[in-house]
């Protein structure tokens, strides 16, 4: 099957990782936050006299101002507010869900809180397949090139804007007839000084500079280790007091997540049995890697760990649970986006070869090299940063 004419002949928005990312945070924001304050304020009904102003309304106001920004104005400015804004209309009519795949409007009904999460794991992984699928084309790099371009009309390129845009015309096919033109128009253009880096850009650096020196002190691999074993400990007890309540037939267990027998046993309950063993097998295995001080292997298995937690486990669990499976879900995307920086960095530190561990410690270089990749960070940050 061949795509749309219009997808086709269309280029991709270099940008459009970060755009997706931002609307998928923004709709789960937004339903965490429904959900939280519809509990503290025990469910009102918005309307009254036999009316309910249903919040899958607000949904699609929300959607259609985002739609509205994005087919009225021009640049790359709108792009992020209108992801943000979509993603909240989004998460306003996604929440109720329930009540459009139930014949009595179950707002309640048990399995809509992991028929949303699986929504929301499937567009995770869309939008990651997405971004996998090979570099920017050369006609796509010329197209960002010059949509980077158009805020000059407005007195608005920066050193990194232009930077930026030369980036992407290097990249492109330079027997291309516009892209001499294009770097010539590039280099004259009266550029205005960066503004600083950002309140998260110089964050993120910070938190590189300090990750860079605190990986080095004794005590880092066994709180690395205690953490994992901890949550794989809490792991294990689930399913110690799953089996526990089999073998001694304990009653009051919650319907079909605890069972007297095993020939009542759900495939639900069977397969987060089967999960979580999993889970904890890979972070057994990465706290061995990691006495073998293998941190970049380690970090791999805890990785490992997590994502089958949250892509399998957390499933099963919402169906149990509900939306009382979020704080688990909070704490797993915690350790999950720690555990992919620390093992980025390991990464780096791996293809920057031996000499930038052998440095001593407390010796200026020990220090300069820190301060050296937190300055390339922060510049590299903010020159990947769209504009608002």
């Amino acid at each position: 099957m061949q795509a749309p004419r219009f997808l086709r002949i269309s280029a991709r928005n270099a940008e459009f990782g970060a755009l997706q990312d931002t609307f998928l945070v923004a709709a789960v924001t937004t339903i965490l936050v429904i959900r939280t304050q519809l509990w503290l304020t025990n469910y009102p009904q918005l309307g009254g006299a036999g009316l309910h102003i249903a919040h899958l309304l607000y949904g699609g106001v929300f959607m259609v101002l985002a739609i509205g920004i994005l087919i009225t104005f021009l640049g790359r400015a709108p792009r992020r507010p209108a992801a943000i804004i979509g993603g909240v209309g989004f998460g306003f009519f996604i929440d109720e869900l329930g009540k459009f795949i139930t014949a009595d409007n179950d707002y309640f009904f048990q399995p809509a809180a992991a028929l949303i999460y699986l929504i929301f794991v499937g567009l995770f992984l869309l939008t990651r397949h997405l971004q996998q699928q090979g570099g920017l084309t050369s006609a796509e790099r010329l197209a960002n090139a010059i949509d980077l371009l158009s805020s000059a009309a407005r007195g608005d390129v920066d050193v990194r804007v232009r930077r930026r845009a030369l980036e992407l015309l290097d990249g492109a096919d330079p027997a291309d007839p516009l892209v001499s033109p294009l770097r010539e128009l590039v280099t004259t253009i009266d550029a205005v000084p960066a503004r600083a880096p950002s309140r998260g850009a110089r964050l993120a650096a910070s938190l590189r500079a300090r990750y860079l020196h605190v990986i080095e002190q004794s005590w880092f691999r066994p709180v690395v280790g205690w953490i994992f074993a901890g949550w794989a400990v809490l792991s294990i007890l689930t399913v110690l007091a799953f089996v526990l309540a089999l073998g001694l037939r304990l009653g009051g267990a919650e319907p079909g997540f605890q069972s007297d027998a095993v020939d009542q046993l759900r495939f639900v309950n069977v397969a987060t049995l089967v999960s979580v063993t999993v889970s904890t097998t890979l972070v057994v295995i990465g706290l061995r890697r990691l006495t073998r001080r293998d941190r970049l292997g380690a970090y791999r298995m805890f990785e490992r760990a997590l994502l089958v937690a949250i892509f399998v486990t957390r499933v099963f669990v919402f169906v149990e649970s509900q939306f009382g499976a979020v704080f688990g879900l909070g704490v797993d995307l915690l350790l999950l986006v720690t555990v992919h920086y620390m093992t980025e960095e390991e990464r780096r530190l791996a293809d920057a070869g031996p000499v930038a561990r052998d440095v001593p410690r407390g010796s200026s270089t020990s220090v300069a090299i820190p301060a050296a990749a937190a300055s390339d960070a922060a510049t590299s940050i903010a020159a990947r940063k769209p504009e608002m």
